[in-house]
């Protein structure tokens, strides 16, 4: 390796990483200010370099050899080394500071996450200020990628390519009945399921994508109502004997503020929910926003860590 290094173009290392971790050459070339062609030609020199494909593309995908999953977290880490060297205003300080954090979360992560944050926070660094944005989940790379933006949290699936990330929790959807339903049984079968009406959460896409697959089997379920956030939901099911499919955690905040009620599993599999914390690699290095996923992956309302 050494041997390797004598003759190395180390520049080729910043490629190498906007590529592990953007998948696609253009938005790679995005990240660090070169056009297509350019790293195209980058990932040649890469290539030869080192004696290795590096990256075979599948569809619009370009995913790592072994021999760049090996090498990966090597350069990584020494980039980012590289740039906390470099990093002259790396002084957070809590305790003094009078930052302000920019979050982006769906209201799933705010009702999870932020009473809970800003209590920890209080603490350590009480002059520390949060704001939470309300743009769109679709702006929310672009956000992240400029700087505009500290921290993602939530079930992004937008942002699995092209971010760190730290993985906060794991749950599952389950079926939530308000104290007026006059459902009595002690499991949820299909039928019982597509014959009750339903509150719809559309910020939950996984109860979007419920629908989805239920019309593919051509089944459907009775959807009376259609709410954009969760925050409703205790009022509506303390006054209505309707179904609401949401995460368990959520369930259980759902019938403690309705006064009662209960849930049962679905009579079918969903995909978990995966609530995660996503950052920018420019943020990477900073003391602060270092600081800020501490204080988030501590938090006691994440009770079900992901293993590592």
């Amino acid at each position: 390796m050494s041997q390797l290094l004598d003759h190395f173009d180390l520049n080729l290392l910043v490629v190498f990483e906007a590529l592990y971790l953007e998948r696609n050459v253009t938005r790679a070339g995005e990240r660090i200010g070169m056009s297509q062609p350019s790293m195209s030609h980058a990932l040649n020199r890469l290539r030869k370099q080192t004696g290795d494909a590096l990256f075979t593309r599948v569809g619009g995908e370009m995913y790592p050899t072994r021999y760049a999953q090996q090498m990966a977290s090597n350069v990584l880490q020494a980039l980012e080394l590289l740039r906390a060297g470099m990093d002259r205003v790396n002084d957070f300080d809590p305790a003094t500071s009078q930052r302000t954090f920019k979050l982006l979360m769906s209201d799933f992560a705010q009702l999870l996450v932020i009473p809970a944050l800003l209590s920890r926070i209080a603490e350590t660094a009480p002059n520390v200020k949060l704001e939470v944005s309300s743009i769109g989940r679709e702006h929310y790379r672009d956000a992240l990628e400029s700087g505009e933006a500290d921290l993602a949290v939530g079930h992004l699936q937008e942002l699995q390519s092209g971010f760190y990330q730290l993985g906060l929790f794991v749950d599952e959807h389950v079926c939530v009945l308000g104290p007026k339903s006059a459902y009595r049984g002690d499991s949820m079968s299909l039928d019982a399921y597509l014959q009750a009406n339903h509150v719809l959460v559309t910020a939950n896409k996984t109860d979007i994508n419920i629908d989805k697959e239920l019309a593919r089997q051509g089944l459907h379920r009775q959807i009376r109502l259609r709410v954009p956030s969760y925050l409703l939901l205790p009022a509506i099911m303390a006054e209505t004997d309707m179904f609401v499919t949401v995460p368990r955690v959520i369930a259980r905040r759902v019938i403690a503020q309705a006064g009662g009620g209960r849930q049962l599993p679905l009579p079918f599999k969903t995909p978990q929910v995966n609530l995660r914390a996503f950052w920018h690699v420019g943020m990477h290095s900073d003391s602060g926003n270092r600081w800020l996923r501490g204080m988030v992956a501590g938090l006691p309302s994440l009770p079900r860590p992901e293993a590592p």
